[in-house]
């Protein structure tokens, strides 16, 4: 049996492929630089090299700053794009635009500067995949 966070997984998973009937599955490779990236107990720099391929379930990425209040990295839009100009893969840089304010939002802190550097692969139903040029 799912656990409830399993279910909630895969029920946002198909409701945003419900978006994009032609798409069998997107996939997403990313790294983020900022605060909350990496290891906090070692010197060592967080690796600068896109991630293993997983599935999209969310149109939204989690901002990694733990201080960052309404941030996170809409992909939504990039995705809508790709399917519209029938691309398979593409790279993005998107800059978080949540702020470090109260976690009750009584005041506001600095911009969230965290950036997400990613890489989508758009996987098409067959008989919709893009035509090679």
């Amino acid at each position: 049996m799912l656990g409830s966070s399993q279910r909630g997984t895969i029920a946002v998973a198909a409701e945003f492929l419900k978006a994009f009937p032609t798409l069998e599955t997107v996939l997403i490779e990313s790294w983020q630089e900022g605060a909350g990236v990496g290891n906090p107990y070692t010197s060592a720099l967080p690796s600068r090299t896109f991630g293993l391929p997983r599935p999209v379930t969310s149109p939204i990425i989690s901002c990694a700053n733990r201080n960052c209040r309404s941030g996170g990295f809409d992909i939504f839009q990039d995705i809508s794009e790709m399917v519209h100009e029938n691309l398979t893969t593409k790279e993005f840089v998107k800059v978080c635009p949540g702020d470090e304010g109260s976690p009750k939002g009584g005041k506001l802190g600095g911009d969230c500067v965290n950036t997400l550097h990613y890489r989508l692969t758009l996987r098409y139903e067959p008989g919709h995949s893009p035509e090679k040029k």
